[in-house]
């Protein structure tokens, strides 16, 4: 046969009840036995997860080759933990159901998992057809009313024995038909590994296996190890035992990590790596102990196989197992009321260790002594420990999600309205989908007007335009509350409206847009509206007008400021006439006129450019002022840059 020209890879994963023959149907398909552990070639059943490649044809375009890795799980209900290990990023279900047994509990429990976890495809393979008696086409009947009302209902059912070799051929027919139609795994710059296998080869050091989703990984790429925050390199990459320079998405994957050690139990270290953990990229994902997600329960708990078949009380302790990891915590739901079978309900997960997570995973969850599988869900807030799962946005965030069928655009429309602002390249490393995937469907919404673009950031338009105008609003009122003050101070409005805003780092934005939307202006550390003018209030005009008389008097010899500033009223009244640019303060116990301040500086000015540097001594002449005031005024233009002091000397700024 010529050699394909296309190779795609696909994760194949089998699923049944115990002694239905998964791994010699594997066997079979790939020449392979995956039962690798003397314990299971003992007792003759799979105990942990077993792996062969099965390099299949396209009967219809032979130069396209599926390069498929079949993950072999076990049947028994003692390892339906392992099981779940094995289907965490799988293309499409084999689910085992044999001839002389029909539907039974581990058919059903892997089942159900199977749909929690989205699995996107599956055929029914009904093995041992050759012990059928005639019974054949019963057992399809049966295995079609269990399909009924299931995603999986129009699903393929083949027949097949590994004795007489029946159905194998339209067992790979039917693989490659739907496998044609499967969208290959792309490069979404996303790398992920779960750890599903961990050992030590002589010579070569630690070696971790799993199913790579989300990128390819190269030989000598920098990775880090979740949790645990382990830092490392790949030395190198195999397929199947083959030698690679890179693994692509969808590839069953060894990586040899130097530098690291085999996990003890669930002792996660910067150093160690075990089954459970994730090969990643720095920035990806998070580390998380709580969790809020979509959580949901079919109705079939009236089928054999589902010892728990009651209702979920809110605090139950169960598991999480998410990728190849198996977490205890404990649920909780808002309402604190229990959870019934076939029903959806937002629940925040408390984990007793880290987890690493990322937005949009699926998980399934079991009881806590992994008797039966109570639900599956979907994690849409990683690290929920800052919000109350009870608060109003929580609950519509969780709501929406729940109601929407959950892509990258029912994500973003979410977050942004529980959110208000998302910084979009940081949004992008917590969930599934790519910043481009996302900026995509932030131009939809910037398009139908729901959101607006500012920088780098998405901003919710109806929250941004409603807290503008509120914004301003507090402004006008500070103006009518405090008609003798310049505005209202920017500490305060950072204070009062720094906790609604998404981050701080949207203020200077704000601030733009109150100028540009609002005549709102910054007027150094203050925010006044472009129209306002300071104004004296009624009850401090006497005191402002005998302050003006008095140093009218003596303009040039004004007494010292603690003369005028006898009381509260007349503090605000020396306050209020600064602002008002009537009077000047050179000092921390001097005012002048304002106008007289203004002769001043005209005087000193022509002085300095006709006369060159001159000395304090020169410029009281000039000004006819005493040196109490002289050596202030002149300190006041020296820091404002008006004046340039050198020496004994200054000189105007200009020459």
């Amino acid at each position: 046969m010529n050699e394909a020209k296309r190779s795609i890879p696909f994760i194949v994963a089998t699923a049944g009840h115990v002694d239905h023959g998964k791994s010699a149907l594997v066997k079979t398909l790939t020449q392979e036995d995956p039962d690798r552990l003397p314990e299971e070639k003992r007792r003759g059943i799979t105990i942990d997860l077993g792996f062969a490649q099965w390099l299949l044809r396209d009967p219809e375009n032979p130069s396209t080759q599926y390069d498929l890795g079949i993950v072999d799980v076990p049947g028994h209900e003692d390892f339906v933990k392992n099981m779940i290990s094995g289907v965490g990023a799988v293309d499409l279900g084999l689910l085992v159901v044999a001839a002389d047994d029909g539907w039974m509990p581990q058919t059903e429990e892997h089942f159900q998992i199977l749909e929690y976890l989205a699995v996107p495809n599956l055929i029914v393979v009904m093995t041992k057809s050759d012990l059928a008696e005639g019974e054949a086409d019963f057992v399809m009947e049966m295995i079609r009313e269990e399909l009924k009302a299931t995603r999986f209902e129009e699903a393929p059912i083949i027949a097949t024995s590994t004795k007489t070799h029946e159905g194998f051929d339209a067992l790979g027919n039917a693989v490659s038909d739907i496998l044609k139609r499967q969208p290959a795994h792309l490069d979404l710059g996303k790398p992920r590994l779960p750890v599903d296998r961990c050992f030590s080869v002589k010579g070569m050091g630690t070696v971790v296996t799993g199913t790579l989703i989300g990128a390819p990984f190269t030989t000598d790429q920098s990775v880090c190890v979740q949790p645990g925050n382990l830092q490392t390199k790949i030395r190198s990459i195999q397929h199947h035992h083959a030698q690679q320079e890179a693994a692509a998405p969808g590839m069953r994957t060894a990586l040899n990590l130097p530098g690291t050690t085999l996990r003890k139990e669930q002792a996660f270290t910067n150093t160690s790596v075990g089954r459970g953990q994730v090969v990643t990229i720095d920035g990806l994902g998070q580390n998380t102990t709580c969790l809020d997600a979509i959580m949901e329960r079919t109705s079939r708990f009236d089928k054999p196989g589902n010892p728990i078949n009651g209702f979920i009380k809110s605090g139950t302790r169960i598991r999480v197992h998410i990728g190849s990891d198996n977490i205890p915590g404990r649920i909780h739901f808002s309402n604190h009321e229990p959870m019934p079978p076939g029903t959806r309900a937002a629940a925040r997960i408390r984990l007793e260790r880290p987890m690493f997570a990322v937005e949009g995973d699926r998980f399934v969850l079991r009881d806590w002594s992994q008797q039966g599988t109570l639900g599956g869900g979907r994690i849409w807030d990683a690290d929920s420990s800052r919000r109350k799962l009870t608060h109003l946005e929580q609950q519509t965030y969780l709501n929406h999600l729940s109601a929407s069928s959950g892509d990258a655009h029912d994500y973003l429309r979410a977050r942004l309205a529980r959110d208000h602002g998302i910084q979009l390249d940081t949004f992008a490393a917590k969930g599934q989908w790519t910043a481009k995937q996302l900026a995509r469907e932030a131009a939809k919404l910037v398009k139908a007007k729901q959101a607006i673009k500012r920088s780098d950031w998405l901003l919710d338009t109806k929250w941004w335009n409603t807290s503008l105008t509120v914004m301003a609003d507090q402004v006008i009122l500070f103006h009518q509350t405090h008609p003798d003050k310049p505005g209202i101070p920017l500490e305060t409005l950072r204070r009062e409206f720094g906790t609604l805003l998404p981050s701080l780092d949207l203020l200077p934005m704000v601030l733009r847009e109150l100028g540009k939307e609002h005549a709102i202006e910054q007027a150094g550390e203050c925010l006044c509206h472009q129209s306002h003018s300071v104004t004296l209030p009624d009850r401090l005009v006497p005191l402002a007008d005998q302050i003006l008389r008095e140093l009218s008097l003596t303009p040039n010899e004004p007494p010292a400021r603690k003369h005028y500033d006898t009381s509260q009223d007349a503090g605000d009244a020396i306050r209020c006439l600064i602002r008002m640019n009537k009077v000047v303060e050179i000092g921390a116990d001097l005012l002048v006129l304002q106008s007289v301040h203004e002769d001043y500086l005209r005087k000193i000015k022509n002085h300095l450019t006709t006369q060159g540097p001159s000395s304090v001594s020169s410029l009281r002449q000039v000004l006819e002022i005493p040196r109490r005031i002289a050596i202030p005024l002149l300190e006041k233009l020296d820091k404002e840059g008006q004046t340039i002091r050198e020496g004994d000397l200054r000189k105007w700024k200009a020459i």
